[in-house]
Protein backbone atom coordinates (compact mmCIF):
# COMPACT_ATOMS: atom_id res chain seq x y z
CA UNK A 1 0.00 0.00 0.00
CA UNK A 2 1.51 3.37 -1.00
CA UNK A 3 2.00 6.13 1.55
CA UNK A 4 -0.89 8.51 2.16
CA UNK A 5 -0.46 12.07 0.91
CA UNK A 6 -1.87 15.14 2.64
CA UNK A 7 -1.79 18.85 1.89
CA UNK A 8 -1.33 20.97 5.03
CA UNK A 9 -2.16 24.68 5.15
CA UNK A 10 -3.02 27.26 7.78
CA UNK A 11 -3.78 30.93 8.38
CA UNK A 12 -5.87 31.52 5.27
CA UNK A 13 -7.59 34.54 6.92
CA UNK A 14 -10.57 34.76 4.58
CA UNK A 15 -12.16 38.19 4.91
CA UNK A 16 -9.02 40.08 5.92
CA UNK A 17 -9.24 43.81 5.18
CA UNK A 18 -5.93 45.43 4.21
CA UNK A 19 -5.23 49.13 3.71
CA UNK A 20 -8.86 50.12 3.95
CA UNK A 21 -9.94 47.63 1.30
CA UNK A 22 -7.50 48.81 -1.36
CA UNK A 23 -6.25 45.24 -1.59
CA UNK A 24 -9.20 42.92 -2.33
CA UNK A 25 -10.15 40.17 0.11
CA UNK A 26 -10.49 37.86 -2.91
CA UNK A 27 -6.70 37.43 -2.67
CA UNK A 28 -7.18 35.04 0.25
CA UNK A 29 -9.88 33.02 -1.51
CA UNK A 30 -7.62 32.80 -4.57
CA UNK A 31 -4.79 31.41 -2.42
CA UNK A 32 -7.08 28.82 -0.85
CA UNK A 33 -8.45 27.94 -4.29
CA UNK A 34 -4.90 27.30 -5.52
CA UNK A 35 -4.23 24.93 -2.60
CA UNK A 36 -7.47 23.06 -3.32
CA UNK A 37 -6.57 22.77 -6.99
CA UNK A 38 -3.18 21.23 -6.13
CA UNK A 39 -4.94 18.81 -3.78
CA UNK A 40 -7.29 17.79 -6.60
CA UNK A 41 -4.54 17.44 -9.19
CA UNK A 42 -2.40 15.31 -6.91
CA UNK A 43 -5.38 13.27 -5.68
CA UNK A 44 -4.28 13.67 -2.09
CA UNK A 45 -5.88 11.65 0.69
CA UNK A 46 -6.88 14.68 2.73
CA UNK A 47 -6.47 18.39 3.43
CA UNK A 48 -5.25 19.52 6.87
CA UNK A 49 -6.15 23.09 7.90
CA UNK A 50 -4.36 24.11 11.12
CA UNK A 51 -6.54 27.07 12.10
CA UNK A 52 -7.50 30.62 11.13
CA UNK A 53 -9.53 29.77 8.07
CA UNK A 54 -11.26 33.09 8.74
CA UNK A 55 -9.83 36.40 9.86
CA UNK A 56 -12.63 36.99 12.34
CA UNK A 57 -15.34 35.03 14.18
CA UNK A 58 -17.80 37.56 12.77
CA UNK A 59 -17.77 37.28 8.98
CA UNK A 60 -20.05 38.61 6.28
CA UNK A 61 -22.07 36.29 3.99
CA UNK A 62 -19.76 36.79 0.96
CA UNK A 63 -16.81 35.51 3.00
CA UNK A 64 -18.74 32.42 4.06
CA UNK A 65 -19.58 31.85 0.41
CA UNK A 66 -15.88 32.16 -0.48
CA UNK A 67 -15.09 29.33 1.93
CA UNK A 68 -17.87 27.11 0.59
CA UNK A 69 -16.95 27.74 -3.04
CA UNK A 70 -13.27 26.99 -2.40
CA UNK A 71 -13.80 23.79 -0.38
CA UNK A 72 -16.78 22.26 -2.19
CA UNK A 73 -14.66 20.72 -5.01
CA UNK A 74 -12.83 18.61 -2.41
CA UNK A 75 -16.11 17.26 -1.05
CA UNK A 76 -17.22 16.44 -4.60
CA UNK A 77 -13.93 14.57 -5.13
CA UNK A 78 -14.34 12.67 -1.81
CA UNK A 79 -11.21 14.27 -0.36
CA UNK A 80 -11.89 14.94 3.35
CA UNK A 81 -10.90 18.16 5.10
CA UNK A 82 -9.64 17.94 8.68
CA UNK A 83 -9.61 21.31 10.41
CA UNK A 84 -9.10 23.01 13.77
CA UNK A 85 -10.09 26.49 14.86
CA UNK A 86 -7.46 29.19 15.36
CA UNK A 87 -7.58 32.25 17.57
CA UNK A 88 -9.16 34.28 14.74
CA UNK A 89 -11.91 31.72 14.11
CA UNK A 90 -13.53 31.98 17.52
CA UNK A 91 -14.16 34.73 20.06
CA UNK A 92 -12.87 32.77 23.06
CA UNK A 93 -10.27 30.07 23.60
CA UNK A 94 -12.72 27.80 25.46
CA UNK A 95 -16.46 27.38 25.36
CA UNK A 96 -18.98 25.89 22.95
CA UNK A 97 -20.00 29.07 21.12
CA UNK A 98 -21.03 28.33 17.58
CA UNK A 99 -18.56 29.46 14.92
CA UNK A 100 -18.54 29.68 11.15
CA UNK A 101 -16.01 26.85 11.03
CA UNK A 102 -18.50 24.80 13.05
CA UNK A 103 -21.13 25.70 10.45
CA UNK A 104 -18.95 24.22 7.68
CA UNK A 105 -18.61 21.13 9.85
CA UNK A 106 -22.36 20.86 10.46
CA UNK A 107 -23.16 20.96 6.73
CA UNK A 108 -20.65 18.15 6.19
CA UNK A 109 -18.02 20.16 4.33
CA UNK A 110 -15.22 19.68 6.90
CA UNK A 111 -14.35 17.57 9.92
CA UNK A 112 -13.80 20.02 12.80
CA UNK A 113 -11.67 18.37 15.49
CA UNK A 114 -11.58 19.89 18.98
CA UNK A 115 -10.57 18.93 22.50
CA UNK A 116 -12.72 20.43 25.28
CA UNK A 117 -11.32 20.80 28.79
CA UNK A 118 -13.15 20.25 32.05
CA UNK A 119 -12.04 20.36 35.69
CA UNK A 120 -10.22 17.03 35.27
CA UNK A 121 -8.42 18.05 32.10
CA UNK A 122 -8.82 17.39 28.36
CA UNK A 123 -11.68 15.23 27.11
CA UNK A 124 -10.57 13.24 24.06
CA UNK A 125 -13.46 11.64 22.21
CA UNK A 126 -13.48 9.67 18.95
CA UNK A 127 -15.18 11.17 15.92
CA UNK A 128 -18.94 10.58 15.90
CA UNK A 129 -20.10 10.78 12.31
CA UNK A 130 -23.74 11.22 13.35
CA UNK A 131 -23.15 14.05 15.81
CA UNK A 132 -20.26 15.41 13.70
CA UNK A 133 -18.16 15.90 16.81
CA UNK A 134 -14.88 14.52 18.05
CA UNK A 135 -11.30 15.14 19.13
CA UNK A 136 -9.68 12.61 16.84
CA UNK A 137 -10.54 10.53 13.82
CA UNK A 138 -9.04 7.31 12.45
CA UNK A 139 -8.60 7.55 8.70
CA UNK A 140 -6.91 4.97 6.47
CA UNK A 141 -4.73 3.71 9.28
CA UNK A 142 -3.76 7.18 10.60
CA UNK A 143 -5.12 8.82 13.74
CA UNK A 144 -5.62 12.58 13.29
CA UNK A 145 -5.89 14.58 16.51
CA UNK A 146 -7.16 18.16 16.63
CA UNK A 147 -5.53 20.03 19.51
CA UNK A 148 -6.71 23.42 18.21
CA UNK A 149 -5.68 26.75 19.72
CA UNK A 150 -4.74 26.39 23.39
CA UNK A 151 -4.01 30.04 24.22
CA UNK A 152 -1.55 31.17 26.86
CA UNK A 153 -1.67 27.72 28.44
CA UNK A 154 -0.39 25.99 25.32
CA UNK A 155 2.53 24.18 26.97
CA UNK A 156 0.54 22.94 29.97
CA UNK A 157 -2.50 21.97 27.91
CA UNK A 158 -0.41 20.22 25.26
CA UNK A 159 1.25 18.14 27.96
CA UNK A 160 -2.14 17.22 29.45
CA UNK A 161 -3.38 16.20 26.00
CA UNK A 162 -0.33 14.04 25.41
CA UNK A 163 -0.80 12.34 28.80
CA UNK A 164 -4.45 11.66 27.95
CA UNK A 165 -3.32 10.10 24.66
CA UNK A 166 -1.24 7.64 26.68
CA UNK A 167 -4.45 6.41 28.32
CA UNK A 168 -6.12 5.27 25.08
CA UNK A 169 -7.35 1.70 25.56
CA UNK A 170 -8.79 0.85 22.15
CA UNK A 171 -6.53 -0.25 19.28
CA UNK A 172 -4.58 2.84 18.26
CA UNK A 173 -3.13 3.29 14.76
CA UNK A 174 0.65 3.44 14.69
CA UNK A 175 0.77 6.65 12.66
CA UNK A 176 -0.52 9.84 14.26
CA UNK A 177 -0.98 13.43 13.06
CA UNK A 178 -1.75 16.32 15.41
CA UNK A 179 -3.13 19.71 14.37
CA UNK A 180 -2.01 22.51 16.72
CA UNK A 181 -2.51 26.23 16.24
CA UNK A 182 0.66 27.47 17.93
CA UNK A 183 4.16 28.73 17.21
CA UNK A 184 7.54 28.81 18.97
CA UNK A 185 7.44 30.87 22.17
CA UNK A 186 10.27 33.11 20.93
CA UNK A 187 8.00 34.20 18.06
CA UNK A 188 4.63 34.25 19.86
CA UNK A 189 5.24 36.88 22.51
CA UNK A 190 1.62 37.29 23.59
CA UNK A 191 1.17 33.68 24.71
CA UNK A 192 0.11 30.59 22.84
CA UNK A 193 3.67 29.50 22.09
CA UNK A 194 5.50 26.25 22.64
CA UNK A 195 9.03 25.56 23.77
CA UNK A 196 11.61 23.23 22.29
CA UNK A 197 10.89 20.83 25.17
CA UNK A 198 7.19 20.87 24.23
CA UNK A 199 8.07 19.67 20.77
CA UNK A 200 10.11 16.82 22.12
CA UNK A 201 7.40 15.32 24.31
CA UNK A 202 4.90 15.70 21.46
CA UNK A 203 7.32 14.00 19.09
CA UNK A 204 7.24 10.95 21.34
CA UNK A 205 3.52 10.61 20.58
CA UNK A 206 2.88 12.00 17.08
CA UNK A 207 4.64 11.52 13.75
CA UNK A 208 3.61 14.81 12.14
CA UNK A 209 2.72 18.05 13.92
CA UNK A 210 0.67 20.32 11.63
CA UNK A 211 1.21 23.82 12.98
CA UNK A 212 -0.41 27.20 12.37
CA UNK A 213 -0.63 30.63 14.06
CA UNK A 214 2.65 32.20 12.91
CA UNK A 215 2.75 33.27 9.28
CA UNK A 216 6.43 32.53 8.76
CA UNK A 217 7.25 29.09 7.33
CA UNK A 218 8.84 26.71 9.84
CA UNK A 219 10.15 23.17 9.47
CA UNK A 220 11.42 21.73 12.75
CA UNK A 221 13.49 18.59 12.17
CA UNK A 222 11.26 17.57 9.28
CA UNK A 223 8.23 16.59 11.40
CA UNK A 224 6.81 19.77 13.02
CA UNK A 225 5.82 22.05 10.15
CA UNK A 226 4.14 25.42 9.74
CA UNK A 227 3.78 26.17 6.02
CA UNK A 228 3.21 29.90 6.66
CA UNK A 229 0.36 32.04 5.39
CA UNK A 230 -0.47 31.44 1.70
CA UNK A 231 -1.16 35.16 1.14
CA UNK A 232 0.25 38.32 2.72
CA UNK A 233 -2.05 38.85 5.71
CA UNK A 234 0.19 41.83 6.56
CA UNK A 235 2.39 43.38 3.89
CA UNK A 236 5.45 43.01 6.13
CA UNK A 237 5.21 39.26 5.48
CA UNK A 238 6.79 39.90 2.07
CA UNK A 239 10.13 39.47 3.86
CA UNK A 240 9.38 35.72 3.83
CA UNK A 241 8.94 35.65 0.06
CA UNK A 242 12.49 34.46 -0.53
CA UNK A 243 11.56 30.98 0.73
CA UNK A 244 8.74 28.53 -0.02
CA UNK A 245 5.58 29.47 1.86
CA UNK A 246 1.89 28.68 1.81
CA UNK A 247 1.33 24.93 1.95
CA UNK A 248 3.10 21.70 2.85
CA UNK A 249 2.95 18.30 1.17
CA UNK A 250 3.20 15.47 3.68
CA UNK A 251 3.39 11.73 3.00
CA UNK A 252 2.90 9.18 5.74
CA UNK A 253 2.94 5.37 5.66
CA UNK A 254 0.93 3.96 8.59
CA UNK A 255 2.58 0.54 8.21
CA UNK A 256 6.21 1.64 8.07
CA UNK A 257 8.53 1.52 11.13
CA UNK A 258 8.98 5.28 10.73
CA UNK A 259 5.64 6.43 9.26
CA UNK A 260 6.54 9.97 8.16
CA UNK A 261 8.04 9.75 4.69
CA UNK A 262 8.06 13.35 3.47
CA UNK A 263 7.26 16.86 4.68
CA UNK A 264 8.00 19.68 2.25
CA UNK A 265 6.86 23.31 2.23
CA UNK A 266 5.81 24.63 -1.19
CA UNK A 267 4.98 28.11 -2.42
CA UNK A 268 1.51 29.43 -3.15
CA UNK A 269 1.26 32.33 -5.67
CA UNK A 270 0.63 35.63 -3.89
CA UNK A 271 -0.02 39.22 -4.82
CA UNK A 272 3.37 40.77 -5.42
CA UNK A 273 4.56 43.11 -2.67
CA UNK A 274 7.55 45.35 -3.32
CA UNK A 275 9.39 46.27 -0.14
CA UNK A 276 11.42 49.47 -0.50
CA UNK A 277 13.56 51.26 2.07
CA UNK A 278 14.09 54.96 1.41
CA UNK A 279 16.45 57.29 3.28
CA UNK A 280 14.82 60.70 3.77
CA UNK A 281 17.97 62.29 5.23
CA UNK A 282 18.89 64.33 2.10
CA UNK A 283 15.50 66.06 2.40
CA UNK A 284 15.29 65.94 6.19
CA UNK A 285 15.94 69.64 6.84
CA UNK A 286 14.41 71.15 3.72
CA UNK A 287 10.99 72.70 3.48
CA UNK A 288 10.66 73.98 -0.08
CA UNK A 289 9.50 71.13 -2.30
CA UNK A 290 10.98 68.51 0.03
CA UNK A 291 7.93 66.29 -0.40
CA UNK A 292 8.14 66.74 -4.17
CA UNK A 293 11.69 65.47 -4.10
CA UNK A 294 10.83 62.46 -1.96
CA UNK A 295 7.82 61.59 -4.10
CA UNK A 296 9.76 61.73 -7.36
CA UNK A 297 12.73 59.76 -6.08
CA UNK A 298 10.57 57.01 -4.55
CA UNK A 299 8.50 56.79 -7.75
CA UNK A 300 11.69 56.41 -9.81
CA UNK A 301 12.98 53.64 -7.54
CA UNK A 302 9.69 51.75 -7.77
CA UNK A 303 9.64 52.06 -11.55
CA UNK A 304 13.15 50.63 -11.64
CA UNK A 305 11.87 47.75 -9.49
CA UNK A 306 9.23 47.07 -12.14
CA UNK A 307 6.21 48.07 -10.05
CA UNK A 308 2.95 47.33 -11.86
CA UNK A 309 -0.72 48.16 -11.49
CA UNK A 310 -1.52 44.96 -9.53
CA UNK A 311 1.44 45.26 -7.15
CA UNK A 312 1.31 46.38 -3.53
CA UNK A 313 4.13 48.49 -2.09
CA UNK A 314 5.50 48.52 1.43
CA UNK A 315 7.62 51.65 1.81
CA UNK A 316 9.89 51.94 4.85
CA UNK A 317 11.07 55.50 5.50
CA UNK A 318 14.41 55.82 7.27
CA UNK A 319 16.94 58.56 8.02
CA UNK A 320 16.82 61.82 10.00
CA UNK A 321 13.92 64.21 9.48
CA UNK A 322 13.16 67.54 11.14
CA UNK A 323 9.38 67.56 11.40
CA UNK A 324 9.57 71.13 12.62
CA UNK A 325 10.55 72.10 9.08
CA UNK A 326 9.59 69.45 6.54
CA UNK A 327 5.89 68.72 5.99
CA UNK A 328 6.17 64.94 5.75
CA UNK A 329 2.70 63.75 4.76
CA UNK A 330 2.75 59.97 4.44
CA UNK A 331 -0.91 59.74 3.39
CA UNK A 332 -0.29 62.17 0.52
CA UNK A 333 2.85 60.24 -0.44
CA UNK A 334 0.89 56.96 -0.61
CA UNK A 335 -1.86 58.56 -2.72
CA UNK A 336 0.71 60.08 -5.08
CA UNK A 337 2.43 56.73 -5.69
CA UNK A 338 -0.84 54.84 -6.16
CA UNK A 339 -1.97 57.31 -8.80
CA UNK A 340 1.37 58.18 -10.43
CA UNK A 341 2.85 54.74 -11.09
CA UNK A 342 0.15 53.33 -10.73
CA UNK A 343 0.17 50.50 -8.14
CA UNK A 344 -2.67 48.76 -6.35
CA UNK A 345 -1.91 50.08 -2.85
CA UNK A 346 0.92 51.60 -0.80
CA UNK A 347 1.63 51.06 2.89
CA UNK A 348 4.12 53.47 4.44
CA UNK A 349 6.03 52.64 7.61
CA UNK A 350 7.72 55.69 9.13
CA UNK A 351 8.74 53.95 12.38
CA UNK A 352 12.38 53.88 11.28
CA UNK A 353 12.72 57.66 11.02
CA UNK A 354 14.96 59.53 13.44
CA UNK A 355 13.03 62.64 14.39
CA UNK A 356 14.30 66.07 15.41
CA UNK A 357 12.25 68.89 16.87
CA UNK A 358 14.70 71.80 17.19
CA UNK A 359 15.84 74.40 14.68
CA UNK A 360 18.83 73.69 12.48
CA UNK A 361 21.09 76.45 11.22
CA UNK A 362 20.68 77.17 7.54
CA UNK A 363 17.18 75.71 7.24
CA UNK A 364 14.78 77.17 4.72
CA UNK A 365 11.50 78.88 5.56
CA UNK A 366 8.98 76.47 7.04
CA UNK A 367 5.68 75.52 5.40
CA UNK A 368 2.67 77.22 6.91
CA UNK A 369 0.45 74.10 7.04
CA UNK A 370 1.70 71.54 9.57
CA UNK A 371 1.61 67.83 8.75
CA UNK A 372 -0.10 65.15 10.81
CA UNK A 373 3.30 63.86 11.86
CA UNK A 374 4.55 67.24 13.10
CA UNK A 375 1.34 67.90 15.04
CA UNK A 376 1.48 64.48 16.71
CA UNK A 377 5.17 64.77 17.55
CA UNK A 378 4.64 68.24 19.05
CA UNK A 379 1.73 66.95 21.16
CA UNK A 380 3.81 64.02 22.42
CA UNK A 381 6.74 66.34 23.15
CA UNK A 382 4.50 68.65 25.19
CA UNK A 383 3.17 65.71 27.24
CA UNK A 384 6.63 64.34 27.91
CA UNK A 385 7.85 67.81 28.94
CA UNK A 386 4.93 68.24 31.35
CA UNK A 387 5.19 64.69 32.74
CA UNK A 388 8.84 63.57 32.42
CA UNK A 389 9.85 60.03 33.23
CA UNK A 390 11.88 59.68 36.39
CA UNK A 391 15.54 59.32 35.50
CA UNK A 392 15.04 60.63 31.95
CA UNK A 393 14.23 64.27 32.69
CA UNK A 394 17.22 65.43 30.61
CA UNK A 395 16.21 63.39 27.59
CA UNK A 396 12.70 64.59 26.83
CA UNK A 397 13.35 64.95 23.08
CA UNK A 398 14.62 61.36 22.85
CA UNK A 399 11.70 60.08 24.93
CA UNK A 400 9.23 61.90 22.67
CA UNK A 401 11.01 60.42 19.64
CA UNK A 402 10.68 56.89 21.06
CA UNK A 403 7.00 57.33 21.94
CA UNK A 404 6.29 58.69 18.46
CA UNK A 405 8.03 55.71 16.85
CA UNK A 406 6.06 53.28 19.02
CA UNK A 407 2.84 55.06 18.09
CA UNK A 408 3.74 54.73 14.41
CA UNK A 409 4.55 51.04 14.91
CA UNK A 410 1.06 50.46 16.29
CA UNK A 411 -0.48 52.57 13.53
CA UNK A 412 1.33 50.50 10.92
CA UNK A 413 0.25 47.25 12.66
CA UNK A 414 3.74 45.99 13.39
CA UNK A 415 3.96 42.73 15.26
CA UNK A 416 4.74 42.45 18.96
CA UNK A 417 8.13 40.90 18.16
CA UNK A 418 9.22 43.98 16.18
CA UNK A 419 7.99 46.42 18.82
CA UNK A 420 9.73 44.41 21.53
CA UNK A 421 12.94 44.52 19.48
CA UNK A 422 12.71 48.32 19.19
CA UNK A 423 12.39 48.62 22.97
CA UNK A 424 15.19 46.17 23.65
CA UNK A 425 17.62 48.05 21.42
CA UNK A 426 16.77 51.57 22.62
CA UNK A 427 19.37 53.23 24.83
CA UNK A 428 16.69 55.05 26.84
CA UNK A 429 15.23 51.75 27.98
CA UNK A 430 18.67 50.65 29.17
CA UNK A 431 19.00 53.87 31.19
CA UNK A 432 15.54 53.51 32.70
CA UNK A 433 16.20 49.88 33.73
CA UNK A 434 19.54 50.94 35.24
CA UNK A 435 17.76 53.63 37.28
CA UNK A 436 15.19 51.11 38.54
CA UNK A 437 17.84 48.54 39.49
CA UNK A 438 19.87 51.21 41.31
CA UNK A 439 16.89 51.96 43.56
CA UNK A 440 16.10 48.30 44.33
CA UNK A 441 17.53 46.43 47.34
CA UNK A 442 20.51 44.27 46.48
CA UNK A 443 18.60 41.00 46.97
CA UNK A 444 15.77 42.13 44.71
CA UNK A 445 18.25 43.14 42.01
CA UNK A 446 19.78 39.66 42.06
CA UNK A 447 16.33 38.09 41.77
CA UNK A 448 15.40 40.37 38.86
CA UNK A 449 18.57 39.49 36.98
CA UNK A 450 17.96 35.79 37.56
CA UNK A 451 14.44 36.12 36.20
CA UNK A 452 12.65 35.19 39.44
CA UNK A 453 9.06 36.31 39.96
Amino acid sequence: MPALKFIHCSDIHLGRQRLGGKLPDEDFARALGYIVQVALEQRVDGLLVAGDLYDSPSIQPPILQQAINCLMPLQEANIPIFIIEGNHDRATVTGETHTWVRYLNDIGLVHLLSIPFNAEGPVLTPWDDTAKRGSYIDYKGVRIIGAGYLGAGTIKRARLISEAMDQWQEPVPTAKIMLLHAGPDYMVQEGGGFSKETLEFLHERVDYLALGHIHKPLNHDGWAVNPGSPEHVRLEECRYDGQPRGMAVMEIDPFAPHPLQRAEILSVPKRRVINLRYDCSPHGNKTKRAMDGIQQEVATLLKEAGAGSEDAVRLELTGAVNLGRIRLDTDALATFLEEKLPVKAVEINSGGLQLATGDIVGAETADTSPSRESIELRAISDLVWEHPLAGLEEHTDLVADLFYQLKEDVRNKLGSEEIRERLNTNSLVDRLVAEMLAEMPERSVASAKDGDN
